[in-house]
């Protein structure tokens, strides 16, 4: 099958980066084959004149815009207006103005904070009253798009309430006061931003474990990831950006190669197994950079080059389902990937939550580490669907098997406008047994000729596993917050892919169909059997359910018999699926994983499904002549869940009699 590169269908169109420094401010345009134009001229001079005269007839292709500056630095905008004046972060600051920063950053008390700034500011306009705090970057923003937006690493130290977005997260569009101010396009998208200390790492392209040193008059030295280094600052990691352990030291740059050095070697020597990727406008000095044994990444467009990466358009994945997997998982991968996502959902309450809400937090539960993500646009299923799969480079589903053939002649229409600008793909991450089969023949049927042509030709339709657990947030945490447990693969059906999809996590496998099989005939299996005995037991938690030692042996025993049909009918490994049995049972072991029995045994009538998680393995153990009493007693615990019905007969009488019996011992 010949695979697609994904931006095959996008328009050639400009980036705008813009640095407004403490001395100089640059602007660069990033073009569609990441090459890119620069200019600079003082910051004295102002920033919009400049720019226009700059762009010329160009800003009308200008497409997406994002603005790094000078920081911390105290703004306020009051009652639609610029209130009192910008207090820039190299100003001295009156003593009685130090304040302590807030939140999860940490920063050394050597430096005057956003917090410290803004006491500053009451000290000189009174109190701030209902002004809004933003940085300088956010200012420039507003003015191109009427919209107060601020992003929590650019706030260094301050942890209010309102107005935060994800750095790359857009905010809103340049208006025609905008445009008229700027020179740039009408519509164009505008990014929120982000520190210029974060857009120079960006610049330079270093990944987690890069050390960097940003050389301009203030220089940074520090580590891309990682927990906090003792005696350093360190940003958390917020949305794609990783987190950063730097410090900073400012120097004379009229002072010689030997002293600039010195504190800078200081810093590096904490790190002496690891390579330095240097940019900034003293990178431009070769003897520096040999002097300090770096490898030279970027000039002194290193900050303006990286918002401008920041801002460069993403590819576009639409989500069709905006519960645990959608937004826990599927959301976090592409998010990490450099993806950006949209959320479709038919809850209608769902959707006005989280568009009441910027964004949502993910838990993981076995590091504690928080992330948080933000859709671009968050939708209802009722809703015009053409504009937003007329952008996607991607759809997915996590919505619940029930729901996929109506959501298939939904979406019809709209996926058929889609795929006439060409190829995507599908990827269906469903407890189903054969949903990519049960979504293409809903899709073809009741399809014009035209429609059927173009679902034939332009389709890729991928089933994947969902192995990570997601579930519902504690009393105390937000209630859109979703635990999750540490699993970062997505295995899904490669064979079936039209595009070229390389996201990181995703796990491209041929002949998915037993893939597929294999999952649902052991991961869900035992699952089925913790449950629905769990919950005649008397069990609330799955977890507690799985560490009793008669479910446990149940729920292993019947998964071994599940195993051995699925070695004799697919050609598995023995051993290797004996370990997949154990790593299933252990997985719903973790009581660090708080997930309800009701949540894993709603829907008994399709899980009792011909091909499902307890029938299906079961007709294969048949088919080979296989043991399976085990799994018949899973059956008649699954058949005493409220509403449970099953379309066929199986003898079942044996295992009513020994399920009686177990649950008639103290044991369980």
């Amino acid at each position: 099958m010949n695979q697609h590169d994904l931006g095959q269908d996008m328009s050639d169109s400009l980036t705008l980066g813009i640095d407004v420094g403490t001395s100089a401010t640059k602007v660069l345009l990033l073009q569609s084959d990441s090459t890119w134009e620069m200019d600079v001229w003082p910051s004295s001079e102002g920033l919009w004149g400049n720019l226009q005269n700059w762009l010329s007839g160009r800003g009308q292709q200008i497409t997406r815009v994002g603005i790094t500056a000078h920081g911390p630095s105290a703004v306020v905008i009051r009652d639609g207006l610029l209130c009192g004046r910008v207090i820039p972060w190299h100003e001295s600051l009156p003593e009685q103005c130090e304040r302590p920063s807030e939140g999860e950053q940490h920063l050394p008390r050597t430096r005057a904070w956003v917090p410290s700034r803004l006491a500053q500011w009451e000290l000189e306009f009174g109190p701030l009253k209902n002004g809004i705090a933003v940085q300088l970057k956010d200012f420039y923003n507003w003015e191109l798009t009427g919209i107060i937006a601020r992003d929590q690493r650019s706030m260094r130290g301050f942890s209010g309430d309102g107005h935060f977005h994800l750095p790359a997260s857009v905010i809103g569009q340049v208006t025609r006061g905008g445009s008229e101010l700027s020179g740039i396009a009408e519509g164009a998208d505008v990014i929120c931003g982000c520190d210029d200390l974060t857009a120079g790492v960006i610049g330079l392209g270093a990944n987690t474990g890069v050390l960097f040193n940003l050389a301009n008059t203030s220089e940074h030295v520090g580590v891309v990831g990682g927990e906090h280094q003792e005696g350093m600052s360190w940003l958390p990691p917020l949305g794609q950006l990783p987190a950063l352990s730097y410090n900073a030291t400012t120097a004379d740059p009229n002072i010689g190669l030997e002293e600039r050095n010195q504190s800078i070697l200081e810093l590096r020597n904490r790190f002496p197994s690891g390579e330095m990727w240097i940019g900034g406008g003293f990178a431009m000095n070769s003897q520096l950079v040999q002097s300090r044994d770096a490898i030279y990444k970027a000039g002194q467009e290193v900050s303006v080059l990286g918002v401008a990466k920041l801002a460069n358009r993403r590819p576009l994945a639409v989500i069709f389902g905006a519960g645990k997997v959608g937004r826990g998982f599927l959301a976090q991968l592409l998010n990490r990937a450099g993806w950006d996502f949209s959320l479709v959902d038919s809850h209608v309450k769902t959707v006005e939550e989280l568009r009441a809400n910027d964004g949502w937090k993910i838990y993981n539960l076995s590091t504690g580490d928080i992330e948080r993500l933000e859709a671009q646009d968050i939708m209802h299923i009722d809703d015009d669907l053409d504009d937003l799969l007329g952008k996607a480079n991607l759809v997915l589903t996590a919505m619940g098997a029930n729901h996929l053939t109506q959501w298939s002649e939904i979406i019809r229409k709209p996926l058929c406008n889609r795929l006439q600008k060409g190829y995507i793909d599908i990827i269906l991450a469903e407890n189903h047994p054969r949903p990519a089969t049960a979504v293409r023949e809903a899709l073809l049927d009741g399809a014009t000729e035209v429609e059927l042509q173009l679902i034939q030709r332009n389709l890729g339709i991928a089933q994947a596993q969902v192995l990570r657990s997601c579930i519902e947030p504690t009393e105390q945490q937000h209630p859109l917050t979703i635990q999750v447990q540490d699993h970062w693969t997505l295995p899904l059906d490669g064979d079936a892919l039209r595009t070229n999809i390389t996201i990181e996590g995703f796990e491209l496998k041929p002949n998915f169909e037993r893939e597929l099989t294999r999952k649902l005939f052991t991961y869900n299996c035992v699952n089925a059997m913790v449950c629905y005995i769990g919950h005649l037991a008397g069990y609330k938690w799955l977890a507690d359910a799985a560490n009793n030692p008669i479910i446990a042996e149940l729920a292993l025993q019947a998964g071994r018999e599940s195993s051995a049909a699925l070695v004799a009918a697919y050609g598995f490994d023995a051993e290797e699926q004996h370990m997949w049995c154990t790593r299933a049972l252990t997985k719903y072991q973790d009581k660090t994983i708080r997930d309800p029995i009701e949540r894993n045994a709603r829907d008994p009538v399709r899980k009792l499904g011909r091909f499902e998680r307890l029938l299906g393995p079961i007709h294969l153990c048949m088919e080979y002549d296989l043991p399976h009493q085990t799994l018949l007693i899973g059956v008649a615990a699954a058949l005493r869940y409220p509403g449970a019905t099953m379309a066929e007969t199986l003898p079942t009488g044996e295992a009513d009699t020994r399920l009686e019996s177990l649950l008639a011992s103290e044991s369980i």
